[in-house]
């Protein structure tokens, strides 16, 4: 699977106010993996509502927090986590026009835009509309 070009950075653009640095992009035989890192105090402290800390028990500092852009051959969205969340099951049960643009690439910029608005979501203290699963 090739990127699109300028996606990566237009990703980074999106994610660097959350604390998050490219780390890298990698293939293997089932697709393509961008990965994000932060710094797990950092973001602890800018974001005490998430929990992240208390997700770790006393393992915690980890040296870096991680989100992870899954996409199989095709270039199709399959897992986002960022530590404890997945942003496309979690976008799921909020905003389904969100949803709609975050299972699709075919406009690279503003794909990039709903994967920010997403992370902003998982972030905010919100919880979940919970009539998702009934």
């Amino acid at each position: 699977m090739k990127l699109p070009d300028g996606y990566v950075d237009a990703l980074s653009d999106e994610l660097a106010p959350y604390g998050l640095e490219f780390a890298a992009v990698s293939e293997d035989s089932d697709g393509l993996e961008i990965t994000f890192r932060a710094d797990a105090g950092a973001f602890a402290a800018q974001y005490p509502d998430f929990g992240v800390a208390e997700s770790y028990g006393s393992t915690w500092p980890p040296a870096e927090l991680t989100l992870s852009l899954r996409f199989d051959v095709g270039g199709n969205p399959v897992q986002f986590v960022f530590e404890t969340v997945d942003l496309l099951t979690q976008t799921a049960s909020i905003d389904l026009s969100l949803r709609d643009r975050l299972n699709t690439v075919d406009d690279p910029a503003d794909h990039a835009v709903a994967v920010g608005e997403a992370f902003a979501l998982a972030v905010s203290a919100d919880e979940p509309d919970q009539s998702y699963f009934d």
